[in-house]
């Protein structure tokens, strides 16, 4: 009787520091400096390298002027400048092809400046050899990295899933606190720490998402009849989008759209 084989799994961290620019600001708020990068974890809960990794991609938001940045030595550090909280892609890519990229969802946000998120890779057990041996290589030997295939790989594939990664759209409330610090018009405002504690925003842009569509509308229309030039606001209609930087609506504002999701969600 064959017995069944478990599931490989690969535990690793993504780890972000982040710190303010003294001097800089770019439309009132704070310039920052951020750092992601990536780290494995052995089974004793050590560092070590990632050698059945080949290259990491970040996909950043789409005002920056490159955003998407591929990154091939360990730990994969990207490095950057802005002055806007945003939700990133991170794709793992690795040394054998025939294994699917694996997207990490991560929220940069300047609520620490240093945060590390755990996350888990699983991989089947019916690898190439070659693979496997990358796999489960002892954590004092992790740096010996060994290529199971061709690094190039298959272009075209990976165009084919970073593309629809991109592609992806939420066809409902967002809160964009993005921005990359040249590329946004001067009259938008994005995120900084400096905002007071009355609303929890990250809470309140959660309540968003649970929203029924026809509240959602209403909550559009509320945002939209209070709206001022300080606000940043965005409705893109072909895409069905409506996008809302939430630090800039402003205390009575946040505070009515949040007594509104209470009265919808009870």
């Amino acid at each position: 009787m064959k017995t069944q084989q478990k599931t490989i799994r690969k535990e690793i961290k993504v780890i972000t520091d982040q710190n303010i620019v003294k001097g800089q600001k770019q439309n009132g708020f704070p310039m920052r400096k951020w750092k992601i990068s990536l780290m494995g974890i052995s089974a004793n809960g050590e560092e070590e390298t990632m050698p059945y990794v080949d290259y990491v991609e970040y996909i950043l938001h789409h005002t920056f002027e490159q955003p998407l940045r591929k990154v091939t030595e360990y730990p994969f550090v990207l490095q950057e400048k802005g002055w806007g909280e945003f939700d990133m892609k991170i794709m793992i890519h690795f040394v054998e092809k025939s294994v699917s990229p694996f997207v990490l969802d991560h929220d940069l946000n300047f609520q620490s400046t240093h945060y590390e998120v755990p996350q888990t890779l699983t991989f089947k057990p019916d690898q190439k050899a070659s693979f496997l041996k990358l796999l489960n290589l002892p954590a004092s030997h992790a740096s010996q990295r060994e290529s199971s295939n061709d690094s190039t790989g298959d272009a075209a594939s990976h165009k084919r899933r970073r593309d629809a990664i991109v592609r992806e759209k939420a066809k409902r409330v967002k809160d964009d606190r993005s921005s990359d610090d040249e590329s946004l018009s001067s009259n938008a405002a994005a995120s900084g720490d400096e905002w007071g504690d009355k609303i929890d925003i990250h809470v309140l842009a959660k309540k968003f998402q649970v929203l029924p569509p026809e509240d959602l509308l209403e909550l559009v229309q509320l945002v939209k009849a209070n709206q001022t030039s300080e606000m940043y606001v965005k409705e893109d209609g072909e895409a069905g989008e409506f996008h809302i930087d939430l630090r800039t609506l402003g205390d009575e504002l946040l505070a009515e759209l949040w007594q509104f999701c209470e009265r919808k969600l009870e």
